[in-house]
């Protein structure tokens, strides 16, 4: 009976090995979900200025990294790029290889210089500036008088305002 008791401890130990050494399998799911950045609020539509190279609009007086570039209206925040139909939003995620050219071709940090160059420019020839600009338009829903004159300007369709 000894014997018998230790064939099974045997039998025992070999099975409790091959099942440790089994080679286990495992899944890994990453889902990253990047929310919608916060809301961009200013108590005016901003002012949007030409900058040539890049080649997009950049809004300028306000603390958003909003640009516009055929008719969308693109938002940096926290390291990621949104798209939407206006400055108010709603933002939707926008891949980096999705952006506009201009928009790919600089970081961040270069895009706002070319910004605050312009800006500097705008805000010293006041009425009197030359560059290209316009208006903001806020968003779907939102339709400020002019909307559809500011969104051919935004397309390039029409002459720009002028102060």
């Amino acid at each position: 009976m000894l014997r018998a008791l230790a064939q099974i401890l045997i039998v025992a130990v070999v099975l409790a090995g091959s099942v440790a050494v089994a080679p286990a399998r495992a899944e890994v799911n990453v889902n990253i979900n990047i929310g919608p950045p916060p809301p961009v609020v200013v108590q005016a539509p901003p002012e949007m200025v030409f900058l040539p190279d890049p080649g997009v609009y950049v809004a300028v007086g306000i603390a958003f990294d909003v640009f516009v570039f055929s008719g969308r209206y693109y938002y940096f925040h926290d390291g990621n790029w949104f798209w939407a139909r206006g400055y108010g939003g709603p933002w939707v995620h926008v891949a980096y290889k999705s952006l506009p050219p201009g928009l790919r071709k600089y970081k961040i940090g270069k895009l706002r210089a070319f910004r605050e160059r312009e800006y500097k420019v705008y805000k010293a020839q006041g009425p009197k500036f030359k560059g290209k600009h316009f208006v903001a338009v806020e968003g779907p829903g939102h339709k400020a008088k002019g909307h559809m004159k500011m969104e051919a300007e935004a397309h390039g369709k029409g002459k720009h305002m002028k102060h």
